[in-house]
């Protein structure tokens, strides 16, 4: 009875492994394929001409996936003339001038203090949580069935100074 036990303890621990690995395998691919999303949504909006000289930097609030993915996928690309520089944010307050600055859902709590840090920027919000278009964000990444989409606000765009291609507007899942 003691090595059933055992073997049914040793399957279980296998099982939540494979589950764990499966789940870390699933974030990395939606981390990879929202900076990428990022990356192309720089090639499909269009900034104020202050906005045009310097580095194109993306910021990401606190600790995300999405940041190392970004890194990766960005070294050594440009922005029409603008060399790709990608900034992480510790805190609203250290929010500073960039492109984009996308939250990620750990971090929406702090979008009314983010709000008010940009209000003077074009800088354009994306996050990844419901009801984050509602309270500001240009651009909110959702999961439909097993793909990553996205939904959009050319209004909360527009406040900042920031024109969306209508291709974009096209590609969204939904448009407010």
């Amino acid at each position: 009875m003691n090595k059933t036990i055992i073997k049914m303890r040793k399957i279980g621990v296998i099982c939540l492994l494979l589950f764990l690995s499966a789940l870390t395998f699933a974030q990395t691919d939606i981390a990879k394929a929202e900076a990428l999303f990022i990356y192309n949504f720089s090639r499909l909006i269009e900034w104020p001409a202050t906005y045009k000289t310097g580095p194109f930097v993306i910021g990401i609030m606190g600790k995300s996936p999405v940041s190392d993915q970004l890194k990766v996928l960005t070294t050594g690309k440009q922005v029409g003339s603008q060399p790709i520089s990608v900034k992480i944010f510790g805190s609203a307050d250290e929010v500073s001038t960039c492109h984009i600055l996308f939250i990620p859902f750990s971090e929406t709590k702090f979008l009314p203090g983010i709000l008010t840090q940009v209000s003077s920027k074009s800088t354009l919000l994306i996050t990844e949580k419901n009801s984050a278009i509602e309270q500001g964000a240009a651009i909110n990444f959702v999961v439909i069935g097993d793909k990553l989409k996205f939904e959009m606000s050319p209004g909360n765009a527009q406040k900042y100074d920031i024109k969306i291609s209508s291709k974009l507007n096209e590609m969204a899942y939904k448009v407010y």
